[in-house]
């Protein structure tokens, strides 16, 4: 999980990117903060030649064929190494059998000084001497530096700029913290290890972190530390469809961080929009927020995201209903998970609002409402319409108006802002609260068809199937409100009926790959995503079991391992997007939400322990 190995013959690498649990990143006192934030990777390369006839070189060096490299022992005498600029760099400590070498071609040039060195050279290595009959350890760290302001917008430094004042510190720092970074990596490796996961769901888990951990950065901003989790190859900041997902993980790891993501949406990126019916009324809408903060390091503007666009149907339009339960769901979980109290109370407000700007969706007139989201933000434009996270799939996951995945993740918002207001002593909306989950969910009763199976859509006669149609139940089922599944279940039948549609649905030609054999999100695309297949199968493992016989099972996991080492994806970390048929790379590469597969992690409570459908 905190590591990478490499084998080849009497030659092992390891790469370690160490992490550990933060409840409070200002908690910890400024020694703690530097060695969690420094930007070090620290490889561990091992040369095994004892059973050798001959000496052995090993060499471990890289090219930036873009500009020179500049020889570290220049600058600081206690390093062996190279750095490109003042930006990165690599660097052992001085020892016997150890030397540099720089020049255009290692291999080849032969045109070197007194040291080994041409310092008009664009690459450069460190070699290390193994004599026959000897084993040889030799430490390595890969250091990252960039001082001063890197965003706009909002004006934010790495927050390591405070600990550091160029890379060969941070080289530096990482040779002399490197026993406790391996022992940091080594920790999280054994807790995988001991897991009890299935090796596949160890290797996908392991896959997903490294991703996620490659897609964040720890900002400065103000004296006050900014989480960003970028969208992988997209780049956008925060987007907020991903955090309702690594919220799982990151409330484990560092639960600060979902409530920090969660106050800047509220203060910078709520909006109070119009909306719209399809029949052309508008009227007021409500409190919602954006799709993402911005994007390459570029915040956008207040109440504004860098991927929305108006007069769009699919990709790039608005997801204000989604981002709307998004925040819901995220800060209910977070206050009950963490028992922060505090925070709630202060959110009340905020709750309340987002209550009323979900009923405004469903219908203005009360008389008119049956809990689903039926009406588009004025956002949209005249042309347009509002989509999911789904957007890159078919109108089966990918519309919001009258969809099912999204009318039951509204379900289960209205079951957590039950939760939250009684928590905040508001009996009154808790009930009214309650009463809109059980009117929504009875809507959605309302639309099965004679097979007891659900459209994926609630209009223009959709019969698309839908793995998803489970996915909001993960947010009550991670809280253990079992009482409160098991009541809905008493007043509406849904959870069973859900179940039933689940069952139905992955078989060979619906929702499983008829070629592939690996979980399709909808009946009528191909395209799949690895992360919410994981979230998926654990609210079917725990909920539904029975659902998951033969091909459904725990087997299906070694396709989708297969995915992610098909030629196309492998030389690119954990990719999101894949074609069910074959694995074949769509997009979403080095993506951050594979980390759903934490919830693999997540012990059951006792109280979950039973079906609440029955």
């Amino acid at each position: 999980m905190a590591s990478d190995r490499w084998a080849a013959g009497p030659i092992e690498v390891t790469l370690y990117s160490p992490f550990e649990q933060v409840p409070e990143w200002t908690a910890l006192d400024a020694d703690r903060q530097k060695l969690l934030c420094a930007p070090v990777l620290c490889m561990k390369c091992s040369v095994d030649n004892r059973a050798g006839a001959t000496d052995l070189e090993f060499l471990f060096g890289f090219g930036d064929h873009d500009r020179t490299l500049r020889y570290l022992p220049d600058t600081d005498g206690n390093l062996e190494g190279f750095a490109s600029g003042l930006a990165y760099g690599f660097a052992a400590r001085p020892q016997d059998g150890l030397r540099a070498k720089s020049g255009m071609d290692l291999f080849s040039n032969r045109r070197e000084d007194e040291r080994g060195l041409h310092l008009l050279g664009t690459e450069g290595a460190l070699i290390l001497k193994v004599p026959a009959g000897e084993a040889r350890i030799l430490p390595i760290v890969l250091g990252f530096f960039q001082q001063g302001q890197i965003t706009t917008g909002i004006n934010a430094s790495f927050y390591y700029a405070r600990f550091f004042g160029r890379v060969e510190e941070v080289l530096a720092y990482g040779l002399d913290h490197f026993e406790r970074y391996e022992a940091m990596a080594l920790a999280r490796d054994r807790e995988l290890d001991s897991s009890g996961l299935t090796r596949d769901r160890k290797w996908l888990l392991a896959h997903s972190v490294h991703s996620y951990l490659a897609s964040t950065e720890l900002l400065r901003r103000g004296g006050r530390a900014l989480w960003v989790v970028n969208e992988g190859e997209y780049r956008m900041l925060n987007t907020f469809d991903l955090a309702v997902d690594h919220l799982f993980f990151e409330l484990h790891w560092w639960p600060w961080a979902v409530r920090d993501t969660l106050d800047l949406y509220r203060a910078r990126y709520s909006y109070t929009d119009s909306i719209h019916s399809a029949d052309g009324r508008h009227t007021r809408g409500g409190i919602t927020f954006t799709h993402d903060m911005g994007v390459d390091n570029q915040f956008s503007p207040k109440g504004r995201s860098s991927y929305e666009l108006p007069n769009l149907s699919d990709c790039f339009s608005h997801m204000s209903a989604e981002q709307l339960v998004n925040w819901v769901c995220c800060a209910v979980t977070y206050a009950e998970k963490t028992g922060d109290k505090a925070w709630l109370s202060r959110q009340a407000a905020t709750l309340r609002r987002c209550a009323e700007s979900l009923r405004r969706r469903d219908d203005p007139i009360p008389s008119r409402r049956d809990g689903i989201i039926k009406w588009d933000s004025d956002r949209c434009g005249a042309a347009g319409s509002e989509i999911t996270t789904y957007d890159s799939l078919d109108v089966s996951l990918g519309q919001a108006r009258n969809n099912l995945y999204l009318g039951v993740k509204t379900v289960a918002a209205w079951m957590l802002l039950s939760r939250a207001f009684s928590s905040l002593g508001d009996e009154s909306a808790s009930a009214a609260a309650r009463s809109t989950a059980v009117l929504a969910a009875r809507t959605i009763m309302s639309q099965r068809d004679r097979d007891g199976l659900f459209p994926a859509v609630f209009e223009g006669g959709n019969t698309s199937r839908i793995i998803p149609a489970v996915e909001g139940l993960v947010f009550p089922l991670f809280l253990g409100m079992t009482n409160e599944l098991r009541q809905l279940e008493s007043d509406t039948g849904l959870v069973s009926a859900l179940g039933r549609h689940l069952g139905q649905v992955l078989r060979k030609g619906v929702c499983l790959d008829a070629r592939s054999g690996g979980w399709k999100l909808s009946s009528s695309s191909e395209f799949t995503w690895l992360s919410k297949i994981f979230l998926c199968q654990y609210v079917a493992e725990r909920l539904f079991p029975e659902a998951l016989s033969g091909e459904a099972g725990l087997a299906v996991d070694a396709t989708h391992v297969g995915w992610l080492l098909s030629p196309s994806v492998r030389p690119l970390a954990f990719c999101d997007q894949v074609r069910s048929t074959d694995g074949s790379i769509l997009g979403s590469r080095h993506y951050p939400r594979g980390v759903t597969a934490w919830l693999w992690m997540c012990p059951e409570a006792p109280s979950t322990a039973a079906n609440p459908g029955g």
